[in-house]
């Protein structure tokens, strides 16, 4: 039996879980491994362009490298993968049970501000671990359909296509997902700092449950008078596109919304803030450590929260925030459609159309 017959035999395909742009995924079973569930992402081959092909067989297989170095609760784990003789190409990943956000808003409705303050912690320490790699990962595609929510309320980034180390001064290949991409992503310039921008984003979408405006500051509080102004006012600073108006890194968002969650659950023991490292070289965003350094009991249980009825959260009743309202530190909302901004908006979209 060839090595091909033999990894074919291995798995038993079941069926399509969904289809994209690059290819379609399957749930199986590893008959070698006591036929366990398991998710195979095959790589779409029709492509007429030889040249789109080899770009995506490249995106394809650098997805298999940046997942096999990669170790955390909150990413799916690649255990194989696989090329056959006439060009297709499989990934073999963990099976993680349950739904992606942007399925459970779209049954649900919009989610409580405790609820999104809970699954953006979590977000925060895959990706302060991701960006505390070296070099730095930035993952790019933040977003509710990315993000899977377990039975057991623990988020599993699911998806790492366009994933790519930072490089300093390195061209990038433009890759954007319109109302979650920020504007130095469509210059090809992103870094650890577009995460978070795609994180705010990603907030927005859940308080609301309205998919974000590309290019647009969020304000979710506008949207839904039920999201804690606070954490309205945190989601507008990661979304600013100006990348030195959002926190410096992963870290800081974490703790800023540990600080949301104690005004929530009074109870809650707020650790110390954390010190920010020293820039990594050539790169604007300083990275931190993954949180797992300095983490006390209380914070690990409230990262590992269990979800009871998260799945189903529907929006409570919460302080209404104020349209116009100042930011910490006196900053009044800026009108972003004015100005150089306004300009570069202007460019973008004619780029894209």
């Amino acid at each position: 039996m060839s090595v091909e017959q033999d990894w074919f035999q291995r798995y038993k395909f079941c069926q399509p879980l969904g289809q994209g742009g690059m290819g379609t995924v399957y749930l199986a079973e590893d008959r070698a491994n006591q036929n366990i569930q398991c998710v195979i992402k095959q790589l779409t081959n029709k492509y007429g362009d030889p040249a789109e092909h080899a770009e995506a067989v490249r995106l394809f297989q650098r997805e298999a490298a940046i997942l096999r170095n990669l170790h955390h609760p909150g990413i799916v784990r690649v255990f194989d993968d696989y090329a056959t003789e006439d060009g297709r190409y499989f990934l073999v990943m963990d099976y993680v049970p349950g739904r992606d956000l942007d399925a459970v808003v779209k049954a649900s409705g919009p989610l409580t501000s405790d609820a999104v303050v809970r699954i953006a912690i979590q977000c925060c320490e895959v990706l302060e671990y991701i960006h505390g790699q070296d070099p730095p990962v930035i993952y790019r595609d933040v977003k509710p359909s990315n993000l899977m929510l377990t039975p057991d309320g623990h988020v599993v980034f699911v998806d790492f296509g366009i994933a790519r180390s930072f490089i300093p001064k390195q061209a990038a290949t433009r890759v954007v997902t319109a109302g979650y991409s920020p504007p130095e992503q469509y210059f090809g310039k992103p870094e650890t700092r577009s995460d978070l921008y795609s994180l705010g984003a990603t907030m927005s979408h859940l308080l609301t449950g309205m998919r974000p405006k590309p290019l647009a500051l969020c304000t979710p509080g506008l949207m839904n008078p039920r999201v804690l102004p606070s954490l309205d006012a945190l989601v507008r600073k990661l979304t600013a596109h100006n990348v030195d108006d959002r926190p410096p890194t992963a870290g800081a968002v974490r703790w800023e919304l540990y600080r949301i969650y104690k005004e929530l659950h009074p109870e809650f023991v707020l650790p110390p803030e954390p010190e920010m490292p020293a820039s990594v070289a050539g790169q604007a965003a300083q990275v931190v450590e993954p949180s797992a350094g300095y983490a006390e009991p209380s914070i690990r249980s409230l990262a590992r929260f269990r979800a009871g009825g998260l799945a189903g959260a529907q929006a409570t009743a919460q302080p209404k925030a104020r349209p116009g309202a100042q930011m910490p530190g006196g900053a009044r909302h800026s009108n972003p459609e004015r100005g150089l901004w306004g300009r570069v908006k202007q460019w973008i979209q004619n780029w894209m159309s």
